[in-house]
């Protein structure tokens, strides 16, 4: 038996046709969609490309290559092919297929087998909608997915728990969505990275309306105006998925140099496949920035950098399970688990694996640690999904066993 799993990242998938039978004619020019073009798969917005990703891109995880391999051959060396570190597999016989991208009974499956006991989930084509420049066409893009979301996950009876795509080009529009989604009952509100405005104080309204609510802010990776293709050559791989931990550090510290999260401190925010364990070092940066650069340093904080981070700040990790140690500089409550199911990067179907391994590497964490690592921190964060009493049923049984 484990701690209650909740995945601070997770996806689902929206019907194709979803943005082409709900954007109005006027606006037919910024409809998301996606399609096969031979060997690659290419996501556009009306007729510009936005994405092109060979079809194939993850088969070395997914399982796709090796989708006909029977069990029937299974032998003793296929059994081990399991990597012991990153708890990846390459043509052996463990069955790593996502089947429940587009069918919740399948996805319940694939959760029960994984382990995971409820879901943050964000879109598929919807990480294109900071994609679309214009206002109103970003705006009512957004309320389409976000109809659709809550509509579609409220069949899950709280296993998922959908977060808002809140329009970004606009301040109005995005205090609007906020306040038209929480009503609808929805836990989380996810804005757009690369923005490189978060020092406004036009956020404000914003974030104290999150903290009122209590709904996290939370950033996925890629979700926003931001190069992923940022370098190319050698080392170009390598270089661009390492970086997308830079949009975070972006963020949190104009957040904190601005004075947002400063000004209104019941707002928590949430880092989405940017890893964690570089947390810790950017906090004491940031003090060290703060106190050594004082005459240049405005607005001046009532916290230091660190403590924010401390009371407000938290971060997703997968197999970076050595992230649990950043715990000693800015506390166990900035650090959750995440999935990423059905991307193929992330830890399905190994998601137990992970969980023995985080335990085992970091044995001078308590159980309390782990329980509030794998979903009593997303328990208070997420307030509205009422996970609390799932939690806390699960770390009773934990104790009686």
């Amino acid at each position: 038996m484990k701690p209650f799993l909740f995945s601070c990242d997770a996806h689902i998938a929206e019907p194709a046709d979803l943005f082409f039978k709900n954007m109005p004619e006027h606006l037919s020019q910024f409809v998301i969609h996606g399609e096969k073009d031979g060997d690659y798969r290419i996501t556009r917005i009306g007729d510009q490309v936005i994405l092109k990703v060979k079809a194939n891109f993850h088969a070395h995880k997914t399982g796709q290559k090796d989708a006909s391999f029977s069990a029937q051959s299974e032998t003793a060396d296929d059994r081990s092919c399991t990597d012991a570190r990153d708890n990846f597999v390459s043509d052996c016989a463990v069955d790593t297929r996502r089947l429940g991208a587009r069918d919740l009974a399948l996805r319940f499956q694939d959760m029960d087998r994984d382990g995971v006991d409820a879901e943050l989930v964000f879109p598929s084509l919807g990480l294109m909608l900071p994609r679309i420049a214009d206002r109103e066409g970003q705006r009512v893009a957004c309320q389409i997915y976000n109809d659709w979301a809550w509509d579609y996950c409220k069949a899950s009876e709280g296993r998922l728990v959908p977060a808002a795509m809140i329009p970004c080009i606009d301040f109005e529009d995005a205090l609007a969505e906020c306040k038209r989604t929480a009503a609808m009952g929805y836990a989380a509100f996810c804005l757009w990275e690369g923005l490189n405005n978060y020092n406004d104080e036009r956020w404000d309204p914003i974030f104290a309306f999150a903290g009122e609510n209590n709904i996290p802010l939370v950033f996925h990776t890629g979700v926003g105006d931001v190069n992923i293709r940022a370098l190319k050559g050698p080392g170009s791989g390598m270089f661009n998925y390492t970086r997308q931990m830079n949009d975070a550090v972006d963020i949190i510290t104009q957040l904190v140099g601005g004075g947002v999260l400063d000004r209104n401190p019941k707002a928590h925010i949430l880092f989405a496949e940017h890893s964690a364990g570089w947390l810790w070092g950017l906090a004491e940066r940031m003090d060290e920035i703060y106190h050594g650069h004082a005459p240049v340093i405005h607005p001046k904080l009532s916290r230091l950098p660190s403590q924010i981070v401390r009371d407000q700040v938290h971060c997703a990790l997968q197999n970076d399970v050595g992230s649990v140690a950043t715990r000693k500089g800015v506390g166990i409550g900035a650090l959750l688990f995440a999935t990423d199911y059905p991307h193929s990067e992330g830890t399905f179907p190994f998601s137990g694996k992970v969980v023995d391994r985080m335990m085992a590497e970091n044995a001078d964490a308590t159980m309390e640690d782990f329980i509030a690592v794998l979903g009593g921190n997303a328990a208070k964060l997420f307030k509205r999904a009422n996970l609390e009493a799932k939690v806390a049923e699960r770390a009773r049984a934990l104790v009686d066993a």
